[in-house]
């Protein structure tokens, strides 16, 4: 049996002693989904925003990249199969230009760059927040795609606990616990998730993707396993009438093989990283005012064995030195709301810190201080108006962000509303892209700080049951940095002049009779490098998703499509990533009190050619017990 089919048969007496305890909740729970949940960032409000609630997919085998791919104006670039790099763009902005937070504490700090979502463990999560437009003025420097918000899964007062366990193809297993307790005047939840891979899929590539229709030989991706461990620790208490103390610790390490790309794999290359979140705040209201003080800090630390800049080398060897990165941010911020009259409220943040980052070339660190203002106000006839500015000071660059939202909504339960936005905002090259060499990819010391702004609009309806929305946006880039393929087999960022990116996001949202939700998102996406009119590399014009899911108290399943279309992977417009038609589906069914036993499949019709970077192969037919 192929490896992309096998199902680890050594594994069935571990799904065995897992399974009475999998997904286990509280007894006799009862599921109900009504939808999708409505509204967006607090930060953010009259955006273009998706949230997705974690609980949607319960019983799936599911990362942090494959659940955030199901919202508009979102695309996931894979470095191959489970456990390996997958990083986010929004609305065409490069990873980079997407922040990524953590219970409001940006995980871009130490060093910036892009946020490797394997990295991110999905069973802590309660919902995901994905604000989509330049979006500066609301949330610092870096916000040019985007904002997602990662909300981790709280305590209830109650005592409660849950596990799950899953194995499948490629030698795949993860196992997930959690419990939550009273503490005190509050609650406290801890959670753990491990997850191991071997990775040894095989898929089939050409010899010569330069000549049209050139054969596909088979082979197997090797050195792709991974194995991580992650926990969640998060406390909160009411210390006395309307002061409160929230706590936050989160952790993970890992270890992975680095193949390479098809075309020059590295068989001895490896990565260990071990990163680690903490915030600790303080909250509190006084009348017609409310505050929040809060600490926290972000280690990152990734170590690279037996790898060299055009290949791979022998560990240990005197040759062949190990590359030792660290980094590490620090920041303390106050917020303060004010309700002014009946119908203005004002919202004050200061912050400021450093971030330090030692790696092969060197020691470096600069401060950061931020100060922003935005204003609420409800006008007549439901409109209301957000505009807000925020300073941000990178080390030596500074920047200043405008924007503002608005929005009409007759009221409530009014079916139809309407947005605006605009903004503009700064993003200077962060320690990442200037000084630091990682995995597969290069670093670039003379990069430029970059600008943008956007526009956009949009429209929400319901009818009945049925919740359509459709938003287009224009943004133009100055001294956009994306990255690009940089020989022999790594990619490197780039300053590429003036760009504009245009696109339209629509969504529909329909429950239906018997417990089942569809879904259904497109995404249209224009990026062209305005100093010569081609096409920006790595952006899809086109993405299709559809899913049908039933969440019941004794059954439950999914099935759904996603299509992309051909990406250009060149920044001249003659070479293209083949376009994607992938079908998952997945059953399961109550056994036993909260005992739910789950079995899926991706990529139903075993496409073995698919790759989202050029010459990094995606796996196939894949299988999982859950």
């Amino acid at each position: 049996m192929p490896p992309s089919l096998a199902f680890p048969r050594c594994l069935l007496p571990f799904a065995m002693v897992a399974a009475p305890i999998a997904r286990a909740q509280e007894p006799g729970e009862t599921i109900e989904v009504q939808g999708a949940r409505s509204g967006g960032s607090p930060r953010a409000p009259a955006t273009a925003a998706t949230v997705i609630d974690t609980a949607l997919f319960g019983g799936e085998v599911r990362s942090v990249a494959e659940m955030l791919s199901t919202a508009p104006g979102v695309s996931i670039h894979a470095l191959g199969g489970p456990g390996q790099t997958a990083t986010l763009s929004l609305r065409g902005a490069s990873a980079d230009e997407s922040l990524v937070l953590l219970d409001g504490i940006p995980l871009q700090g130490p060093g910036g760059g892009a946020v490797d979502l394997s990295s991110l463990p999905s069973t802590i999560l309660d919902r995901m927040i994905v604000s989509r437009g330049v979006l500066g003025a609301q949330f610092g420097a870096g916000a040019l795609g985007g904002v997602v918000e990662l909300l981790p899964r709280a305590a209830r007062g109650t005592w409660a606990g849950g596990a799950e366990a899953s194995v499948g193809s490629f030698g795949t297993e993860r196992l997930a616990l959690d419990a939550a307790m009273p503490v005190g005047n509050g609650s406290a939840l801890l959670a753990v998730q491990g997850d191991r891979t071997s990775g040894d899929f095989e898929y089939a590539r050409q010899r010569t993707p330069e000549i049209p229709g050139s054969p596909y030989f088979g082979f197997t991706r090797e050195n792709a396993d991974a194995t991580r461990g992650s926990g969640l620790l998060r406390i909160s208490q009411e210390l006395s009438g309307d002061l409160g103390f929230d706590l936050l610790v989160q952790g993970t390490a890992g270890v992975r093989g680095l193949p390479g790309s098809s075309a020059a794999p590295t068989p001895r290359s490896r990565e260990f990283d071990a990163d680690g979140v903490a915030g600790v705040r303080l909250r509190g209201s006084s009348g017609d005012a409310t505050w929040s003080v809060r600490a926290s800090g972000v280690l990152d630390r990734s170590e690279l064995r037996g790898a060299l800049a055009f290949g791979d080398c022998e560990d240990g060897t005197p040759d062949c030195p190990r590359q030792d990165q660290r980094s590490s941010s620090a920041r303390a911020e106050g917020e303060l709301a004010l309700l002014v009259g009946e119908a203005n409220s004002l919202r004050f943040l200061l912050s400021g810190g450093g971030e330090w980052v030692h790696g092969t070339t060197g020691a470096r660190r600069r401060g950061l201080l931020s100060a922003s203002v935005r204003d609420d106000l409800a006008l007549a006839a439901g409109f209301s108006l957000h505009p807000a500015v925020r300073l941000d000071k990178v080390g030596s660059q500074t920047g200043v962000s405008p924007g503002i939202t608005a929005q009409w909504k007759p009221a409530p339960e009014h079916p139809l509303s309407l947005r605006a936005g605009w903004g503009l905002s700064y993003r200077a090259p962060t320690f990442s892209e200037l000084y630091l060499e990682r995995g597969g990819v290069a670093a670039n010391p003379d990069l430029q700080p970059e600008r943008a702004w956007s526009v956009d609009a949009g429209v929400e309806g319901r009818l009945a049951l049925l919740t359509l929305s459709a938003t287009a946006f224009w943004s133009s880039y100055r001294e956009l940095i994306l990255y690009q393929l940089f020989p022999p087999a790594r990619v490197k960022p780039f300053n590429v002049g003036e760009a504009r990116i245009a696109g339209v996001e629509l969504q529909a949202i329909v429950p239906l009779p018997a417990h089942l939700l569809a879904t259904v998102s497109y995404s249209f996406l224009d990026a062209v490098n305005r100093a010569d009119g081609h096409k920006l590399a790595y952006r899809p014009p086109h993405r299709l998703f559809a899913r049908l899911a039933r969440r019941g108290d004794r059954l439950e399943g999914y099935g759904e499509a996603s299509f992309t279309s051909a990406i250009p992977r060149n920044a001249f417009d003659t070479a293209f990533v083949d376009g994607q038609l992938l079908l998952n589906a997945g059953v399961g069914v109550r056994a036993a009190g909260p005992l739910w036993v789950d079995v899926e499949a991706k990529n139903l019709l075993d496409k073995r050619t698919y790759e989202d970077l050029f010459q990094y192969p995606l796996p196939g037919l894949s299988i999982a017990l859950i």
